[in-house]
């Protein structure tokens, strides 16, 4: 049940009901909930519109017929070393070379002793090399006084870092571990911990930088050993191994799926969108824990993590597990994808909630209605019992079938359960009325008219009907976005 301090006895919510029924009939609420899902302007996540439509500029009535540059003669193609970065890049390669060798070239050589074609280059333009002596100095002097900075500009330094990581050598990223936790986790670590004002301050500092490398949802939580799998660790290979005693805690982050491509699933799409952006908002956070003195280990599926999303999630406060075994937010319903950095930063756990995605699951069973693979149970209360946790059963076999049965030949996967999910909405008032009615209703009286409205109005398949043929007719549970129709942009 929702929290106390938040509930609204019978009598309050009955007449708080009857002004709003005042207001809205059933079937209007529902026409507005069906225009106001079409708005973009209602995505949620990273951006707030998809397509490019935040370039609200029309650039019509200035269009013309040749671009305003002038032209002086004829043309010529641009020769590498005339490009600032790409000169100065082979200028330190001959400073400073990479394998840590013997340098082939000083300042104090002049540019006369300089290979071609830097050496014409210079010979032509002196003034330019003047300017990169003063760069070098520049430069010294600098990396001279940054102690005297480092404090005040660290967390400047690590965001910058960080992003600037991601365009380092071509290995994935972040990096796999190659060795035990207590080694590749501080690895890169050149630093002491910066001491903190207090574990709250740590925390939302950490929630701002995430945020800002694109996370939608952040949360806090302390790591229990039973989320931790056990077998396998990244960097070892096969064992068994105690739980890390630096994984302290966990910085959960989640972002959704692309709405569109979502809502039109399975045929149209993964869940690799999600996923690539997790990779590179964690292996980010990463980097900057480690630039502020402390441990990090990104944690990423469908591959690269060593702990257990939902339940972590869970922890963390970010929602409640589903009956399709799937984490359901408030913001996001169960379009929900998770990553998760580890960390001994002392920081201030979240706690859990509880809107009450278990009763609305009781009644709803509209996943389980369409699941193509028949792995979702229908039971009322969750009936198997997992390493001494309570949750409906999955079929986890007959998802992986499905999985290997849509349309989409590479990167497979099936996503009928998140869309049709009546917590999956975009943001926009009606859904936001019932996320903040609902969770304090303790009747139960506005769940179940909502979701009336749901399987009334909704379109739904059912089950098989998404599958390709001979067992079904690659039916959609909505319209996939023009951008992603082969149809609507080549001559098939």
């Amino acid at each position: 049940m929702a929290n106390n301090k938040f509930k609204l006895d019978r009598r309050k919510f009955i007449k708080t009901a009857g002004l709003v029924g005042g207001a809205l009939s059933l079937f209007g609420a529902a026409g507005a909930g069906l225009a106001a899902g079409k708005d973009k302007d209602s995505h949620t996540g990273y951006g707030r519109k998809f397509y490019g439509e935040d370039q609200f500029f029309n650039r019509k009535p200035f269009l013309v017929d040749k671009p305003t540059y002038e032209t002086i003669g004829t043309p010529k193609r641009i020769q590498y070393i005339e490009n600032i970065f790409k000169r100065n890049g082979e200028m330190y390669r001959l400073m400073y070379p990479r394998d840590k060798s013997v340098p082939k070239w000083s300042l104090d050589q002049g540019y006369e002793t300089l290979p071609e074609p830097l050496k014409n280059y210079y010979t032509k333009d002196p003034i330019a090399f003047d300017e990169f002596k003063k760069a070098i100095k520049k430069s010294e002097e600098q990396h001279e006084n940054w102690p005297k900075y480092k404090d005040q500009y660290i967390l400047a330094d690590a965001w910058s870092t960080a992003h600037s990581s991601t365009m380092r050598g071509r290995d994935s990223f972040p990096p796999e571990p190659q060795d035990k936790p207590e080694v590749s986790d501080f690895k890169g670590i050149e630093t002491e911990a910066m001491e903190l004002k207090s574990p709250k301050h740590g925390s939302e500092l950490i929630k701002k930088i995430a945020h800002s490398f694109g996370a939608t949802l952040v949360g806090i939580t302390a790591v229990k050993e039973e989320w931790i799998y056990q077998g396998y660790l990244r960097g070892v290979g096969k064992t068994n191994f105690e739980a890390p005693k630096h994984w302290k805690y966990a910085i959960v982050i989640a972002v959704p799926h692309e709405w569109d491509a979502m809502y039109a699933n399975p045929t149209y799409g993964t869940s690799y969108d999600a996923y690539s952006m997790l990779r590179y908002i964690s292996g980010k956070l990463t980097v900057f824990l480690k630039e502020i003195g402390y441990s990090a280990r990104a944690h990423v599926p469908p591959t690269s993590y060593d702990i257990i999303m939902p339940p972590l999630a869970i922890d963390a406060g970010l929602g409640e597990q589903g009956r399709n075994g799937i984490l359901v937010t408030p913001e996001l319903g169960a379009n929900t994808r998770l990553a998760a950095v580890t960390t001994d930063m002392p920081i201030e756990p979240d706690k859990p909630i509880d809107i009450g995605i278990k009763d609305f699951c009781s009644k709803c069973k509209i996943c389980a209605d369409e699941c193509p693979s028949g792995a979702i149970s229908f039971t009322d209360e969750p009936e198997e019992v997992i390493r001494g946790f309570k949750r409906w059963r999955i079929n986890h076999d007959k998802c992986y079938t499905v999985w290997n049965s849509v349309a989409t030949s590479h990167s497979r996967g099936c996503r009928v359960c998140l869309a049709v999910c009546p917590y999956s909405r975009k943001n926009n008032w009606i859904h936001n009325i019932v996320r903040e009615v609902d969770p304090r209703d303790p009747t139960g009286l506005f769940s179940s008219g909502m979701l009336a409205m749901q399987k009334k109005f909704f379109k739904y398949h059912g089950g098989q009907e998404y599958l390709p043929p001979p067992d079904g007719n690659n039916k959609t549970y909505n319209e996939a976005p023009d951008w992603l129709r082969s149809e609507e942009w080549f001559n098939l």
